[in-house]
């Protein structure tokens, strides 16, 4: 009797232990797929609209991004001004500052006035380290890094791929506007320059 008893304990606790595993293991999936779900919902969110602060640019702790800007350049950036040039074309006035630290900003500008004060951003470059986008992009970051950071990133297929040179784009989602996008420029696995531009709707 005693043997029995002790042999149904046993299984019991077999029994017992094998769920247990079993439960840990599915509440381990349930967080994995919770936790993509977040990741995706946050993406959606900071992709809402081609001005969101997923298409600027950071340095020193201050954020360039596209869009309307307040004041003149360096819009709080610490930068000075290299070069500037004024055009006017299709009834539009434009400006592109080239900065000291070589990084080139270009927008349209209030109609008829030569400065960059209040200015709507419409593209951005850089091959400076020193900046980095809203996601931690920077150059210099091996390309498998850089596109772990944006798995939305499309590449885009041109001749210098021979040569060890590849583009890959990261687009917003549109509104009336148009959209926003990133293209990473990589050079043998290097990312060697980064542009956040917007396309007009």
């Amino acid at each position: 009797m005693g043997y029995h008893v002790m042999e149904y304990m046993g299984r019991m606790v077999r029994k017992t232990g094998i769920a247990v595993v079993v439960a840990l293991f599915m509440l381990v999936l349930m967080g994995q797929a919770q936790s993509r779900r977040n990741t995706a919902d946050a993406l959606e969110g900071v992709q809402a609209g081609p001005w969101s602060e997923e298409f600027s640019l950071t340095r020193d702790g201050v954020a360039v991004g596209l869009g309307a800007q307040k004041g003149a350049f360096p819009w709080g950036a610490g930068l000075t001004t290299q070069s500037v040039d004024f055009w006017r074309a299709a009834g539009e006035d434009f400006f592109e500052i080239t900065a000291d630290d070589g990084s080139v900003f270009s927008g349209v500008r209030r109609g008829g006035t030569a400065d960059t004060a209040n200015g709507l951003l419409l593209n951005m470059h850089t091959s400076n380290p020193e900046w980095h986008t809203w996601r931690g992009a920077g150059v210099g970051m091996p390309m498998g890094d850089t596109l772990a950071l944006y798995p939305e990133a499309k590449a885009e297929y041109d001749a210098h791929r021979q040569a060890g040179a590849y583009r890959y784009t990261y687009s917003g989602a549109p509104e009336a506007s148009g959209y926003s996008e990133i293209h990473f420029l990589f050079e043998k696995n290097t990312l060697v320059a980064i542009d956040i531009s917007h396309v007009a709707g």
